[in-house]
């Protein structure tokens, strides 16, 4: 039986299945690559702020902590 003129590209349906395999794993890679990305900047600037903001309170505790400590002034001698 024939089927009529079958042009050359698509006699050769195992290549066409493999382009349209590769082309489902670009897709998902392109999806889940700029994700990741995204979710590691996120992730990255969270734990960058957590740091600043401990170093912050920790230099505000010291300097409190120096003032507790400070020798007053003595009263003037009469």
């Amino acid at each position: 039986m024939s089927h009529g003129f079958v042009p050359f590209f698509a006699r050769n349906l195992p290549a066409v299945d493999v382009q349209a395999h590769l082309g489902h794993y670009i897709a998902t890679l392109g999806f889940f690559v700029p994700a990741a990305i995204l979710i590691g900047l996120v992730v990255f600037a969270v734990v960058r702020d957590r740091r600043i903001s401990a170093r912050e309170e920790a230099e505000e505790s010291r300097r409190e902590g120096m003032s507790r400590e400070e020798l007053p002034t003595p009263p003037p001698a009469d």
